[in-house]
Order: C-alpha cells, then structure tokens, then sequence
C-alpha cells in the first residue's frame, strides 16, 4: 500500500506550485500597500546586463552540477505553468485596470494595480518567472535537439520580453515638453515636471492644429445641473433640421454655425479667434403647445455660453466639443546644425535621434486656437530586444504549426 504524498514533499507538482506563485503575488501587494512603488530601485546599464549574464550563469551552473529536488521542481512544467498563470493575471488585472491613479479607489491603487508595470507585484512575479523560466530553458536546452528549437523559441522569446521590460525599464525615459509656437527650446520634464532635463536637439512649434467632433444638444436640469437622457435616449445632433423629442419637448435645429462671433442679438459667420459653435434652436412643449426659440452655444475663452431656457428647471445646452485628432507641425534643430521640420499627430509619432516624440496634449483652455503644444520624449534602448523576443514567440509557433501540418 502507497503512502499518500502530503503537500510539501518532494516532488512538488501544481499545489505547491501555485500556493509558492500565488503567496508572492499577495507579499508583492504587501509590500506595494505599506511600502509605495516609489521605493523601487532598478539597475540600469550595465549593471542589468551583468544582472542578466549573471542569471543565465547561475542556471546552467546549477542544472549541471547541482542535483536536487528543488532543482528538478524550478525547472518542472508545474512551476512554470503557475508562474505563468499568475503573471497573466496580472497583466491581465492591468488590461481591464486604467493605469492612473486619478478617479480609482485608494486600496486598488495602494496595491498597485492602477501602475503594475512599476509595482511591486509585478517586480516579484515578472523576477520569479524569469527565474522559472530559465531553469526550464537551460533544462531543455543541453543537449540541444531540433525537436526542443519551438520550445527553446517560446519560453526563450518570453525570457527576453519579460528580462527586457523588467531589468530594461530602468534606461527608458518618458518626458514632456510644452512647446509654444515661434520659441525654440530642448528642456523636458519628467512626469510630474519634478525634474528638468536638457535634450540634445532643440524644438520649435510651427503650427498646431485641431479638428473636432460636432457638437450635440442635451436637455439639462437647473436644479440638478446635470443632463437628462432616458435610457435608450441619446443627444441632439447639432445638424441643420435635425429634430427629436426629448422629454415633454420637441426640439428642431434651423441654423448652425460651426464657427460664429455674436452681433448684437443674433450670431455670424466668422473666423475670428474665440469663436464659437452657434445653434438656433426651436422648442415647443407637447403638453402646453407653449414655444420657445433662442441661440444655444458652448461658449469660449472670450465668450460665455449661451442656453435656451425652456422652464423652471430645463434648458437646452450643447456640449464641449471632443477632439478628432490634433497635430503639430515641429522644426528640429539638430547638435550638428542640420535642421529638419516634422510632423505629429495623435497615434502617428516622429523619431529624432534615439527618441520618439508623440502628441499628447495641447492648452484646452484655448482650445483650437492652442498656440501650444504638449508632447511626450520618450527612449527606450531595449525596445529592440522585445521584438526579438516577440518573434521568436511567433517563430516557434509557426513552427509548432508547421510540425503539426508535416505530422497529419
């Protein structure tokens, strides 16, 4: 008769895999809630290269000379298959988690998971599976076999995606720079403007420009200053006789003026610096058959809005108009004297030197009229050797496929 293993004796399998994977996850919330994620300390370069040739060192030093069970377990399909599992749960929690701090509850972000890239927990489990991973690999590895080449492609294409986001964060920069139209300048600051940096090229705003969404009208209570929209209901377009019922109201839109200055007591047509999105709109009460007719606006930095007050407590108002997409058109002028002009938009950055400058933002006070610009620096020398190991994982599974098509 067989005495029943108990947990904790060797060999280990998924119990105490998982128990091991998931007790560092919770320690690595711990230590996020009472200690921060400001007191992280990463090695930049050289030291996390070493760091690295250091790891891969000790893993073949260990599986060639040193046998025992631990050994055999660091190096088991159970330990990496927990690994696994736990740190996509992770990076899963940072997929359906905003990644700011901003609008989410105090505990959520305390632990970590409204910023996991420069946590705690992911610091503890993304080291762990780093760790498990290369136990396996070098156990795989010697001798090397062509039917081992998709295994060693994916978990070896992993490594180095984990190793480089991980050991690799810290020699990545991510700055902002305001630019302002007609002044040239190369400072950036880090995320909260703390630090000030000189770049080794200066930059200069040609021209920024911005197109938006149209606007709509919404029905909002004076009481509550909030607007009303049943469910299934949605906002007024802002288009030329367009009409909708909304609540005892019928509301019909005669005229619109994308970009309209007041003149007197009606609004033109102008082009003009702070002009605004101008609707007339005409409203009568389905009950009463009472009408009211007036000109509603979003206003500007140098006019108020308008609302067409219907009652004692609605009125009709159009919304902030949201961006489309917004650019900026950038002069560069180089250490050596060459001087280049690029372009920028949202999604669709430039490169300079070794770094790539993005749009992100522009002085929404002015809105349109922005003469600034606001865009992000950012460097990151071992970007290069994540796609390395993102095609690996894509060259070792079209080479499972591949095996698997040969074999039917």
């Amino acid at each position: 008769m067989h005495k029943k293993k108990t947990i904790w004796q060797f060999p280990w399998k998924y119990k105490e895999s998982f128990t091991i994977a998931i007790a560092l996850l919770i320690t690595g919330f711990a230590i996020e809630y009472f200690i921060g994620k400001n007191n992280i300390w990463l090695p930049a370069w050289p030291t996390n290269l070493i760091i690295i040739v250091a790891f891969w060192a000790y893993f073949i030093f260990l599986d060639r000379y040193v046998k025992h069970s631990m050994i055999n377990w660091l190096s088991s399909t159970y330990a990496a298959i927990s690994a696994i599992s736990v740190f996509t749960v992770l990076i899963l929690l940072m997929g359906f988690i905003i990644q700011t701090d901003k609008g989410t509850p105090s505990f959520i972000s305390r632990i970590g998971l409204t910023h996991v890239i420069s946590s705690w927990p992911y610091l503890i489990t993304s080291m762990y599976l780093m760790i498990i991973l290369g136990f396996t690999i070098t156990r795989r590895f010697f001798p090397l076999r062509i039917k081992n080449l998709a295994f060693f492609l994916n978990h070896g294409g992993l490594w180095l995606v984990i190793a480089a986001a991980s050991l690799g964060s810290a020699d990545s920069w991510k700055l902002s720079m305001v630019l302002n139209e007609g002044e040239q300048t190369n400072i950036a600051g880090d995320s909260r403007n703390r630090n000030l940096f000189e770049m080794p090229f200066k930059l200069e705003l040609l021209d920024f420009d911005i197109e938006e969404f149209p606007p709509n009208l919404g029905l909002l209570s004076i009481k509550t200053g909030k607007l009303i929209i049943e469910k299934g209901d949605k906002l007024i377009e802002v288009e030329v006789g367009y009409e909708d019922k909304v609540g005892d109201w019928n509301i019909i839109v005669e005229t619109y003026y994308p970009s309209a200055v007041v003149d007197g007591d009606k609004y033109v047509v102008s082009e003009l610096m702070g002009s605004v999105h101008a609707v007339f709109v005409v409203a009568e009460n389905l009950l009463s058959g009472e009408k009211r007719s007036g000109w509603v606006t979003n206003g500007s930095m140098m006019y108020s809005p308008e609302y067409l007050i219907l009652d004692n407590d609605h009125s009709i108002v159009m919304t902030i108009p949201t961006p489309k997409k917004y650019s900026s058109q950038i002069k560069v002028f180089y250490p050596n004297g060459d001087i280049e002009d690029v372009f920028i938009e949202v999604n669709k950055p430039a490169r300079i030197l070794d770094w790539v400058i993005y749009q992100v933002g522009y002085d929404e006070k002015m809105g349109k009229w922005s003469k600034s610009s606001i865009i992000e620096i950012v460097r990151d020398p071992w970007l290069p050797v994540v796609y390395v190991g993102i095609f690996m994982i894509l060259a070792g599974s079209l080479y499972l496929v591949w095996m698997g098509r040969t074999k039917n």
